[in-house]
């Protein structure tokens, strides 16, 4: 009751002000060519749609313009909010106005064109009351209530996880990254220690070539035995292979030397011959030649062992005595003897003789 009548008082009071100026500017015609509806009408076309209109009082039309004043009286239909923050899907808001508030404006409605318009004034102070729930982003949580600090919560909870599970993955990202670090820093020691053992192996290596390979036999020699007589398989091996590919007999012999007194086993490889067309049926009974080497002297080249062959009982293996001599190799059994010599191709190739048998071509390979 105290709102309505100050509300009447308001109206009383602008109803009067408008009446003194239209009194000032002339006369004033009796009847308003305006409708309450069509004023109205266009006052809520203007109006934010969560406000209602409650009254509307129309003031006679002046003579001079034909414009009439009025006053609007408007009530909040909804409760509105300003909002506080935007988390995600969630926007938080804080109350502004509750629902049922009223506001009154003052305007004029003027004819133009033959049509009706309305210039409201302080209309502007309808924007300050925030906006209506329907018109926010996102599910609207209101500050302060019981649901927003439930929620709080529970955001707070999920970013606290987050930044755990962030930090953990940084850290395992960072693990990761110094364990590669030191991977590759150990790949990088470990192939810088490799680079400088093959640099190092092959100075070696080439120091080797050019001492057996020298001006001088007796240093070559003495290049040779020296690398005998140490513990490096693989520049022993080396040495051997330079030493047979030289022109030196008594280095190669030295090298044939070494190779038989490193050979238990020696096979012969026997190919029949063109000369002798018997030599083809002797070869496929005869089976495979061995030479056993039971002892050695590197003093002398002479070695005891065994040498046969299977097939025939003249060929069949039995006590051998042979010679290296130079880069020739003679073994004799009872009845037989195997005559090799080296060739560039690093074979000792030769003949097989048995006495009633054709003779058979004969290979060593010197591995």
């Amino acid at each position: 009751m105290a709102r309505a009548a100050a509300w009447r008082i308001a109206v009383a009071m602008g109803l009067g002000l408008t009446l003194a100026k239209l009194a000032l500017a002339g006369p004033v015609l009796a009847a308003s060519p305006f409708s309450e509806d069509s004023v109205r009408a266009e006052v809520a076309r203007q109006t934010p749609s969560f406000w209602t209109i409650e009254a509307i009082a129309l003031e006679p039309v002046e003579s001079t313009t034909g414009n009439a004043g009025f006053s609007v009286r408007l009530r909040l239909a909804k409760a509105t909010y300003v909002v506080d923050s935007v988390e995600g899907p969630y926007t938080f808001v804080q109350l502004v106005t509750e629902a049922g508030v009223e506001k009154s404006l003052i305007g004029v409605a003027k004819t133009k064109d033959g049509g009706l318009t309305v210039e409201l004034q302080d209309a502007a102070i309808l924007d300050s009351v925030g906006e209506v729930v329907e018109g926010l982003p996102g599910k609207v949580i209101i500050t302060g209530s019981e649901e927003a600090q439930k929620l709080r919560a529970r955001l707070d909870a999920d970013f606290k996880q987050r930044l755990a599970d962030e930090q953990a993955h940084r850290q395992r990202e960072e693990a990761l990254l110094a364990q590669r670090q030191a991977t590759d820093q150990a790949e990088s020691e470990r192939l810088g220690r490799e680079r400088q053992s093959i640099e190092a192996r092959t100075a070696q290596i080439k120091d080797l070539r050019a001492k057996l390979m020298g001006a001088e036999r007796a240093a070559r020699i003495a290049a040779y035995e020296a690398v005998l007589g140490g513990d490096d398989p693989g520049l022993r091996q080396f040495a051997v292979e330079t030493a047979l590919q030289s022109r030196d007999p008594i280095l190669t012999n030295l090298a044939l030397r070494d190779w038989i007194t490193r050979h238990k086993t020696i096979p012969v490889l026997l190919y029949a011959t063109k000369e002798d067309p018997n030599s083809e049926t002797v070869l496929r009974n005869l089976g495979p030649l061995t030479v056993e080497v039971e002892s050695f002297s590197n003093a002398n080249g002479t070695f005891q062992g065994k040498m046969g062959a299977a097939g025939y009982s003249v060929a069949a293996p039995s006590a051998a005595t042979g010679t290296l001599a130079q880069t020739d190799l003679t073994v004799n059994t009872f009845g037989c003897i195997l005559t090799l010599r080296l060739t560039e191709h690093r074979t000792l190739d030769g003949l097989y003789r048995c006495q009633t048998l054709p003779t058979l071509v004969a290979r060593v390979t010197v591995d």
